[in-house]
């Protein structure tokens, strides 16, 4: 298993209590089956509640490397016996810890695996095995996967099984990211130059050149290219094509080459796919057209060390010596060679467009990398992009940029290469136009609005779930929690918190991000208030209101240890009013909301604006009240009552009102003679 992808089977060891999974199938954790177990997964034995006597796998997956939950979806609704494919799938609790986690279901495959473990080369096998076992055996899954347009992604010695009668099953693909555990030798050489990250879905065309070397590996028991770095494996098939580097001269039988030039062809666009490979099957000699090697220079030149007569091959050197290359592009070595090496002037020419372009952005700190970039675009339009130490394909910024979101130092460069528009730049230096570049520059403008507002909400964490259907919550609060579905935030943060595992707001720039998508309303005067977490009350008054407004559009069920939590973060807010008998009275309301779990409650107590308003205007009328009192007492102790100017002017008020009195008796009388 690849070091980058986490082991989690040791970890989990210590689940045993069964669980159900949608009342159709029932986990047994304790019933451990390793010799199933995909990378970076916990393989457990599973029954189906519906009376399926077909024995049955569960995959239990982690969140860091999420599955490829659309995949499944669509792949759960093939019907093929020589692959593995979903019979069910979704989250579950398990008893032990309280985690919600992802669990793949699948029928058992008949058989061992080619190799007990990755890595490995396979046994030398027969012509007919090959050509009946594993070509012709496999075909409907090819079928099945080209009709579709679904991606396997998985085709490896360790994920393909042998049956008794030595036929070939393709195992699962969807419990890690496409490409993601695949060998760079089992990877076309622009995938294998992308860190695995970065791969992305690709097409079914990658398939069938992983099914390409699969071949090679059994019709030779190995490649030419066993005991090599990955580096190695990569110059190797640039220098003399995948077909020459995994195979060479080596002796293969004849019935194979056919396939095997066709299968391992580095130009997707003659490439074989299912066509070319029933064709053959049923009879049809082809003949793969050759695709000729990168264009030699008269003349090397020198880098790192090494000297290079081909544009590919020192763009691949380029990108793993990122300070030298810029130092390269920027004096004038390589303007010659391009020009009077390799007669090649429309490549100098974009060089030295991207060379201006960048010195337009020099004063940003960054414009000679992102002529680093562009160049070696120029030099290698076929490889991914690469900026700094970040290497992806032009469709797999999105997967990166989820899978790499904690790496140190990646999610920056990351940033860079979606501002300085190193997408679009990768589009335009393609020599062919493909009709999937509109659906990638689409996915790529949806990425880039994300990061252009970096408020709360937004930035790179929304990047994460626009540009991934279905990605689970990244945030640190949910813990190992599998949050694919934002009804079940709440239930996570609500375990978590009663674990004891957060102290502040269960509040973050993931969770904000991951439900905004979700949450009906405009939000933006609550993101405001979310924006800076350093404004402790603001920022709890508002995540209290957040968390409000979400137990009230999807988790209506109490959540007593979230109530509880918040309340104690603003129970100071009861103290600040200024009401002694209200201040008893929101407290009472304050301990039954947190009885109750509702924080809809709890909000309306603490987070009003209209009750503090009211009881800040009490206040004011309190004090202007006692002020006039004050004053009231002052001038009665000073003789304000009995001084001749107050004695004086109640007299005039007392005659006038006599008079008045008078005057109104008489005329009443008057009114009453007339009337009589």
């Amino acid at each position: 298993m690849p070091s980058y992808i986490k082991e989690i089977a040791a970890e989990l060891d210590y689940l045993q209590h069964p669980v159900e999974l949608d009342g159709k199938f029932e986990l047994l954790p304790a019933e451990k089956l390793p010799e199933f177990q995909s990378p970076g997964t916990l393989a457990i034995n599973a029954v189906s509640l519906k009376g399926q006597a077909t024995p049955l796998l569960a995959l239990v997956c982690q969140k860091e490397a999420a599955p490829r939950t659309a995949t499944i979806r669509l792949m759960s609704r093939i019907s093929c016996a020589v692959m593995l494919v979903p019979v069910g799938s979704g989250t579950v609790v398990f008893k032990e810890d309280n985690i919600r986690r992802f669990v793949v279901i699948f029928e058992r495959p008949k058989g061992k695996r080619l190799v007990p473990q990755a890595g490995m080369s396979p046994s030398k096998f027969d012509e007919d095995d090959i050509i009946h076992g594993v070509i012709e055996n496999l075909l409907p899954a090819f079928r099945e996967l080209s009709s579709r347009t679904l991606t396997h992604r998985a085709i490896r010695p360790d994920n393909v099984f042998l049956t008794p009668d030595r036929r070939a099953i393709l195992g699962e693909a969807v419990s890690t990211p496409a490409g993601y555990a695949q060998p760079v030798l089992y990877e076309p050489i622009d995938s294998g130059m992308a860190s695995p990250s970065g791969r992305a879905e690709g097409t079914v065309l990658d398939d069938y050149y992983s099914f390409g070397v699969l071949i090679a590996e059994l019709a030779m028991g190995g490649t030419l290219l066993d005991k090599k770095t990955d580096e190695q494996i990569i110059e190797a098939k640039i220098k003399l094509g995948s077909y020459g580097a995994l195979v060479g001269q080596s002796r293969v039988p004849l019935k194979l080459m056919e396939p095997l030039r066709g299968l391992l062809s580095d130009d997707p666009y003659e490439r074989w796919g299912i066509a070319d490979l029933e064709m053959w099957a049923n009879g049809r000699h082809l003949s793969p057209k050759q695709v000729p090697l990168p264009q030699k220079a008269v003349r090397s030149i020198a880098f790192a060390g090494k000297d290079y007569l081909t544009a590919p091959l020192l763009a691949n050197s380029m990108r793993m010596h990122w300070a030298e290359s810029k130092q390269l592009i920027a004096g004038d070595q390589l303007d010659s060679w391009i020009r009077r090496a390799l007669s090649n002037d429309e490549m100098a020419s974009l060089i030295k467009a991207a060379q201006q372009t960048g010195q337009a952005l020099a004063s940003t700190g960054s414009g000679d990398d992102r002529t680093a970039s562009v160049a070696m675009m120029a030099l290698d339009p076929s490889a991914p992009i690469t900026y700094k130490t970040a290497s992806v394909r032009v469709n797999g910024l999105a997967q990166a940029i989820a899978l790499d979101f904690f790496q140190p130092g990646k999610l920056e460069q990351y940033l860079d290469i979606i501002r300085m528009k190193l997408p679009q730049a990768w589009v335009t230096s393609q020599v062919r136009t493909k009709p999937e570049f509109v659906a990638i520059i689409k996915q790529l403008e949806s990425v880039e609005q994300s990061v252009k507002n970096m408020t709360a909400g937004y930035g790179m964490e929304r990047a994460v779930y626009a540009g991934n259907e279905g990605w689970p919550c990244l945030s640190p609060l949910v813990g190992d929690n599998y949050v694919d579905d934002v009804k079940n935030l709440l239930p996570a943060l609500e375990a978590m918190v009663a674990a004891g595992r957060i102290e502040g707001a269960p509040v973050d720039r993931h969770i904000l991000a991951f439900s905004l998508k979700h949450l009906r309303g405009n939000q933006d005067a609550l993101l405001k208030r979310l924006n800076d977490p350093f404004k402790r009350d603001v920022y709890n008054r508002a995540s209290l209101r957040f968390l409000a407004e979400m137990q009230k559009q999807y988790s209506p069920e109490p959540l007593p240890a979230l109530s509880a939590h918040m309340a104690d973060l603003l129970i100071d807010a009861v103290e600040t009013f200024n009401n002694t008998a209200f201040r008893k009275q929101l407290r009472d309301a304050v301990e039954k909301a947190k009885r109750d779990g509702q924080l809809t409650t709890l909000q309306m107590i603490l987070d009003n604006a209209h009750i503090q308003d009211q009881d800040k205007l009490g206040f004011t009328q309190a004090q202007a009240m006692f002020t006039n009192l004050e004053a009231q007492a002052t001038w009665l102790e000073k003789g304000g009552l009995v001084s001749d100017e107050n004695v004086r002017m109640v007299s005039e008020k007392t005659s006038a009102v006599i008079s008045a009195v008078c005057s109104g008796v008489a005329l009443v009388i008057m009114t009453i003679s007339w009337v009589l």
